[in-house]
């Protein structure tokens, strides 16, 4: 028996209704998986869909219709605390707007899905400077981010998303703020991640520097998915 992949979409589709407005379709019956282990992106231009699509294999955002399977369990359409449970014990994401707590220090950033999960002190502080030397930022864990570039932000951002082990990362345009040796570096590091400690990624950008290194790219056009 061939084993589930680990994430599978099933005919997504989303339609908004704007008080007073006609309805907006993001997403026609879109469908698609990722197996474990891939360092793939979503591509399309603005207002494609593809980050609907990735709050949507989030469950950051709920489909119309269609289902949302991570190995073989459904978890579009979670009650609301069972969801935000999911995502913390099995998802990380990464912003574009970065979405660091400004008050806590590079290293606290880093550990907070830990102070989330009732990890002890200890150990949460050990594996949060561990990740913050995989992304090359564990001589700033001191530093709060007012004091740290865009790209150093990001890093930081990197390792607050895989400190708790997820299943897959989930980045939307990771890259957007940040210039294009920044960006380069950057993705040096998660690819790195992906190869060396074998973490998943699934980006959301229209940013050449990620499609090109993506091993695997699904182009949205006005919310369906195109043909491979």
């Amino acid at each position: 028996m061939s084993k589930a992949p680990l994430i599978s979409a099933r005919h997504i589709s989303k339609t908004y209704t704007a008080k007073g407005a006609a309805k907006v379709t993001a997403l026609t019956s879109v469908s698609l998986d990722f197996a474990a282990g891939e360092f793939s992106a979503i591509a399309g231009p603005s207002g494609s869909g593809k980050s609907t699509l990735l709050n949507i294999i989030g469950t950051l955002d709920a489909p119309t219709s269609g289902e949302v399977l991570y190995e073989g369990r459904k978890v579009s359409g979670l009650p609301p605390e069972e969801a935000a449970d999911f995502r913390l014990r099995a998802l990380g994401f990464i912003f574009q707007a970065y979405n660091l707590i400004p008050v806590l220090t590079a290293v606290e950033n880093a550990e907070y899905p830990l102070v989330l999960q009732g990890v002890p002190a200890a150990e949460r502080r050990a594996r949060a400077l561990e990740v913050l030397g995989w992304v090359g930022m564990e001589s700033m864990a001191d530093r709060r981010p007012n004091l740290l570039s865009g790209g150093q932000q990001q890093r930081v951002a990197v390792a607050r998303s895989i400190v708790h082990r997820p299943m897959v990362v989930l980045a939307d345009e990771p890259t957007a703020n940040l210039d294009s040796k920044t960006a380069a570096s950057l993705l040096d590091v998660m690819e790195s991640l992906n190869k060396e400690r074998a973490v998943t990624f699934v980006f959301s950008s229209h940013d050449p520097a990620v499609l090109s290194r993506a091993r695997r790219v699904l182009h949205l056009h006005d919310g369906k998915l195109a043909p491979a």
